[in-house]
């Protein structure tokens, strides 16, 4: 936005010298701001400004077809109107309430009838830090999907790929010193030529500028001498006294460069733009061959076509770190156990790990990714190291149902169950923490120990030490006040029966994952970790290995403490 702000402040700022003050309320660069700003794709449809007032009204077509000229030279409204209550009052009594509305109230202009407000600049001195703030037409903001994001002071959506787009934004340029502030607000033109088209409108954007330095004006002088101005879409009036002030004001008419047809093309065929498709590296198992395959439509083929193409079921390996894009992202990607999905934008609907560590997926599913998405993925692409996954063989091909035992999706779904249960022994801190605790797909020594942290806080963190410490005492025992979750769980279950040893080694998974969670993630690591990389390597043979047996161990722990507290209260 920093071109924006440069160009209003060099419309609104009162320049520092005297030869470009004396240029400055000449006003020449004014007309061609809004010439230019009419083909800009972030149009500024708003400007409140020391020595700058843009201000747009979205009015029917037929308002100005053709222009009357008089009545638009004449506009008077104010920027600050809205929706308000009407009262009509007879001999001193109220005999009817009405609305009025923010246009046809505050204006005598027949030109502005029926016209909407985009821009609503409201006060509220409820508002601590900002009684200042704009909103937008709701209308507007419903039909194009638009939020409002504080941190980025603009209304958004999503586009394609799922990334927040600003369509709205509303630019706040702080004043200097005793002087007011500047307030700016765009739009994206395409948007704004949509509505436009949709509602067979136009735009007609009142502006003043009035330049003089007020601090030392004397008032205005010969202003028999104002000349009037009518060309294309513009008609104003514009005085300038050389050296000392001018002011310019008028109507500029915008109309939509979308027209009516384009609009509804648009809508008949979203996909405007010819779609581009990234090739793979694939296992091409109809021709019997590993070769690149383009995920054209042209390119592949199902297997009710009889041609030589390759099937689009055909699979492409990629390195594991393709996968660490939508890890280290969970805001903005979801990824599941088998698919991954961005937002509302795209989604890749199946993947898979093979035994030699590889991701794979289908070039059926590559196809619909958004090509930039195609792309991230073919950066990481390479030739087989094996063959696809036993679980994807099993209900890809042969439609059957995997029961082979997974001990994170187990381990999941029973804390998923808890939460459901409402235990009050464990407590699902946030459903986000399901989310977040993946395998570890690389050899990378930072992400096992991501995930160590994560499974920490998904399990550990969940147990409940207050209604621990009171459950062992009331069964009995006499904890030491320093005792935490996982001794508390000790205390419990020996209270329930269960020997010292017995005690301890169920609840024993759980104090290893917290020792490497210390260990790895917390303060206290330093020499110690290193040594506890290895071990894992040597009794695992690879990070992923470890974080699996350990899943295992925690899920086996967990179901075993929870069938002891089962019915508790």
């Amino acid at each position: 936005m920093a071109d924006v702000v440069a160009l209003v402040n060099k419309l609104s700022n009162i320049p520092e010298n005297k030869r470009d003050f004396d240029t400055w309320v000449e006003l020449k660069d004014a007309i061609p701001f809004l010439r230019d700003n009419a083909n800009r794709d972030q149009f500024i449809l708003d400007v409140s400004a020391n020595s700058a007032f843009v201000h747009a009204t979205v009015v029917p077509m037929s308002n100005v077809d053709p222009p009357d000229v008089k009545d638009l030279m004449s506009w008077d409204l104010s920027a600050w109107s809205s929706w308000g209550i009407e009262v009509r009052y007879s001999r001193g009594r109220a005999k009817s309430v009405s609305i009025s509305e923010p246009v046809d109230g505050s204006t005598r202009c027949k030109s502005f009838r029926h016209g909407e407000r985009l821009v609503f600049p409201r006060v509220f001195d409820g508002r601590q830090d900002d009684k200042h703030y704009r909103e937008i037409l709701q209308k507007f903001a419903h039909l194009f999907d638009l939020h409002f994001v504080q941190e980025r002071s603009a209304y958004c959506r999503l586009d394609k790929n799922g990334d927040v787009e600003d369509v709205v934004r509303i630019v706040e340029i702080p004043g200097k010193g005793s002087e007011w502030g500047t307030t700016v607000v765009t739009f994206n033109r395409n948007v704004l030529d949509q509505y436009l088209a949709m509602t067979n409108s136009v735009l007609l954007m009142a502006f003043d500028f009035t330049r003089a330095d007020f601090r030392n004006f004397g008032g205005w002088h010969n202003l028999g001498q104002e000349v009037e101005v009518a060309e294309d879409d513009f008609f104003y009036r514009v005085h300038v006294e050389p050296e000392q002030a001018g002011y310019m004001r008028g109507i500029q008419i915008v109309r939509s460069g979308i027209s009516k047809e384009a609009l509804i093309a648009m809508h008949d065929n979203p996909v405007t733009e010819p779609r581009e498709y990234a090739s793979f590296i694939a296992w091409d198992f109809k021709n019997k061959i590993v070769q690149e395959i383009s995920t054209a439509p042209n390119a592949i083929a199902n297997y009710f076509t009889k041609s030589e193409l390759p099937y689009e079921m055909s699979p492409a390996f990629f390195k594991p770190d393709v996968l660490l894009k939508y890890k280290n992202d969970l805001e903005k990607y979801r990824l599941e156990d088998r698919s991954i999905s961005c937002r509302n934008a795209w989604s890749l609907q199946s993947y898979d790990i093979n035994e030699t560590g590889q991701v794979h997926t289908y070039l059926i599913y590559l196809q619909r990714l958004p090509y930039e998405e195609q792309l991230y993925w073919k950066s990481f692409n390479e030739k087989p190291k094996g063959t696809i996954s036993e679980r994807a063989l099993t209900t890809d091909f042969k439609g059957d149902w995997y029961t082979v035992y997974d001990p994170l999706a187990s381990l999941k779904e029973f804390a998923h169950q808890l939460d459901h249960l409402q235990v009050p022994w464990w407590i699902l801190g946030s459903e986000q923490l399901l989310a977040r605790v993946h395998y570890p797909v690389t050899a990378s020594p930072d992400e096992w120990a991501n995930e160590i942290l994560n499974l920490d806080q998904l399990v550990v963190e969940g147990f409940q030490t207050r209604w621990l410490r009171k459950t062992a005492i009331d069964l009995g025992r006499n904890p030491p006040a320093n005792y935490q979750s996982l001794k508390l769980i000790e205390e419990c279950l020996m209270a329930l029966g269960f020997e010292d040893a017995h005690a301890r080694s169920t609840t024993a998974p759980m104090h290893n994952l917290h020792f490497l969670r210390s260990k790895l993630k917390g303060h206290a690591q330093g020499e110690d970790a290193p040594a506890i990389r290895k071990e894992a390597l040597a009794q695992h043979g690879s990070y992923g290995k470890h974080f699996r047996a350990l899943c295992g161990d925690c899920d086996e722990g967990i179901r075993a403490i929870a069938e002891q507290f089962k019915g508790m209260k």
